[in-house]
């Protein structure tokens, strides 16, 4: 089988942030359903970023192998959703899918996981090294908003 992400380059750090959103069981349950959705990821996108599916339809239940991508200005985060089971969903990014620019942050994966106290997100990229303040700060802030707009 071909790789389709390359090693992390010399130029880069290999860095994993990970979070917890700790919640009750009905509202995770809630919550896990949402995230198998695709329709959770193309409805009510802000232009003019989208999220696009390889799929005959945008909406319904992921597939293992689907191809997706999140696309914008300075954002190009294609891959494949894999992993999928009752407590995990991931989603491997192909090489070449970056934010901001290919130079900064390459996207690896990003892992959800459903635990008995709640969701643990797993996000992996290279990132070059004087960006790395920026690139937790940033997550932070995002996976907080994610954690609200999820929960609503």
């Amino acid at each position: 089988m071909k790789s389709i992400q390359s090693p992390c380059p010399a130029s880069m750090r290999d860095v994993c942030f990970e979070t917890q959103i700790k919640m009750s069981p009905a509202k995770l349950e809630n919550f896990w359903r949402r995230l198998q959705l695709r329709e959770t990821f193309t409805r009510g996108q802000l232009f003019p970023y989208r999220v696009e599916f390889a799929a005959s339809e945008q909406s319904g239940p992921f597939q293992e192998g689907e191809l997706n991508i999140h696309h914008g200005p300075f954002l190009s985060a294609h891959g494949a959703i894999d992993g999928l089971t009752d407590s995990h969903r991931g989603l491997a990014y192909y090489f070449g899918a970056y934010a901001i620019s290919f130079r900064l942050i390459r996207l690896v994966r990003l892992d959800f996981y459903r635990e008995p106290s709640g969701l643990k997100i797993r996000f992996q990229a290279f990132i070059s090294p004087w960006f790395m303040p920026f690139w937790s700060i940033g997550n932070r802030i995002f996976w907080g908003s994610f954690r609200l707009a999820m929960l609503f």
